[in-house]
């Protein structure tokens, strides 16, 4: 009788050892759950592969209220689920973190499947930057980075600016995760004609297609009922606040991609002095919101004054016909004279 006791005490203590053991482990599966990537390397299809991840080494992130610009080291400070692809540039590949493909088919799901994501415009913005060695880019409304990654891949100096903190985190991510950290300066603000904050409105199914709710209802019109919901309010800054971003004097002269949903005039009215300042090569611009609209006018002005000609986004690089312009592509891209 003894024996089974002390037989019975023993199962009993090795019982409440081993539901220590299942508990603990539990808890790290749920730390490791909770912080994972999932990885799609293989774009042809094959198996994701979760892997945790948590601190991304990369700091040199801005942003600007009212009136100072700051280190912004929180944005990028929380663990994350992302999904690891593959950006297959000309330059060699590098690691970007993307949406499901269901969340986001337009650029994430792209990139899962392809690895490339528009590639007619990234060649034409390799072929400026190919120009001349010391060019750099900056990249205003970077989304999840496809153009920062490969520019800087390529081994230039860019700034990008993305208004959506979760797109921002991404790019932390996929910054990292290529070592391309001096390469990048990241901006979280959207860009406006003034100083102020504004809500983010959502596109539904396409991560990309967020906008600035300001005077937008014919870019609600133009998503055909995907505009849904809002993310939340951002700081706005004008192009001429970039100016004064610590590591400025990397970008005297620079190709400027700009895809800000629309927005485009109202950043050309708060970008005079930065025109002046800052020698642009090339401007590749969204021109799908503009077509019909008073918009139009108001960048045709301003490029018109800065001595811009628009050109087809194309290897022939035609130029457009100002009168025309309701006619253009979903892109421009705008050339100094001479």
């Amino acid at each position: 009788m003894r024996g089974r006791v002390v037989m019975g005490l023993s199962f009993f203590f090795m019982g409440g050892f081993i539901m220590m053991l299942i508990v603990k482990n539990y808890r790290t599966l749920q730390t490791v759950q909770d912080t994972r990537v999932l990885t799609s390397d293989d774009t042809s299809g094959g198996k994701n592969v979760l892997k945790p991840v948590c601190k991304v080494d990369f700091t040199n992130v801005y942003s600007m209220d009212l009136t100072t610009w700051s280190k912004n080291n929180k944005v990028c400070s929380e663990c994350q689920n992302f999904i690891k692809a593959t950006l297959k540039t000309p330059y060699g590949n590098t690691p970007i973190f993307v949406y499901p493909a269901a969340q986001d088919p337009w650029v994430s799901g792209i990139l899962i499947s392809s690895g490339h994501f528009e590639a007619e415009k990234s060649s034409i913005m390799f072929d400026l930057l190919k120009s001349d060695p010391e060019l750099n880019l900056i990249d205003i409304g970077a989304n999840i980075g496809v153009y920062t990654l490969s520019a800087a891949k390529m081994g230039r100096k860019v700034l990008a600016v993305e208004a959506l903190d979760r797109n921002v985190r991404h790019i932390c991510a996929s910054v990292a995760g290529g070592g391309l950290q001096d390469k990048v300066t990241l901006v979280h603000n959207a860009i406006s004609n003034s100083n102020g904050v504004v809500n983010l409105g959502v596109d539904k199914n396409n991560m990309g297609g967020t906008f600035v709710d300001v005077d937008s209802d014919h870019i609600k019109k133009l998503k055909e009922g995907r505009a849904q919901g809002t993310y939340g309010t951002v700081h706005t800054i004008k192009m001429d606040d970039l100016l004064k971003i610590p590591g400025i004097e990397n970008f005297k002269k620079v190709v400027v991609k700009m895809d800000i949903e629309g927005f485009e005039a109202k950043a050309m009215e708060g970008a005079s002095l930065f025109f002046e300042k800052i020698k642009i090569v090339g401007f590749i611009m969204e021109w799908e919101f503009h077509r019909k609209q008073k918009t139009a006018d108001t960048i045709l002005k301003f490029m018109s004054k800065h001595n811009f000609i628009p050109h087809s986004l194309s290897s022939a690089k035609q130029k457009l016909d100002y009168t025309k312009s309701e006619s253009w592509g979903y892109d421009v891209l705008w050339l100094p004279k001479g």
